[in-house]
């Protein structure tokens, strides 16, 4: 008499290592597409409230010059005589303020130095100037 081998009915398995891989590759997707909305589009929260906690906030002035010259801080008009008196006026804290300077791409290079050197003879050095992303 032959003898047949029979095969032995094995549960399923579950194989871990491509999960495992895909797991990975979500997080990695969630978290470099949740760094891009912090950076550009920022959503509204309700905060919880803490009674130990600092407000750490970096302020930014924009100062603003049309194609014709005239100069805005923060939607005001002013003179460059007057530009720093009413950038150190609006800040608290000069050390944590950002001076972002955003000029209209007719304004002439002339003009543009005009405001930076007014802002830096009156000791506001942390200056960043705004262009716009391609």
């Amino acid at each position: 008499m032959i003898k047949v081998k029979t095969f032995e009915r094995r549960g399923a398995r579950l194989e871990m290592t491509p999960l495992m891989d895909l797991m990975f590759t979500l997080l990695v997707f969630f978290i470099y597409s949740m760094l891009s909305m912090t950076i550009h589009h920022g959503i509204p929260l309700t905060l919880p409230e803490a009674k130990s906690a600092k407000i750490e906030k970096h302020q930014n002035i924009e100062v603003s010059i049309t194609k014709t010259g005239h100069i805005f801080v923060n939607k005001r008009q002013v003179e460059l005589k007057d530009i720093a008196h009413e950038i150190l006026s609006t800040c608290k804290d000069l050390k944590k303020t950002t001076v972002l300077i955003s000029g209209d791409s007719a304004v002439s290079y002339e003009r543009i130095m005009q405001v930076l050197d007014t802002l830096r003879t009156h000791g506001i050095s942390d200056v960043v100037l705004e262009t716009r992303h391609e």
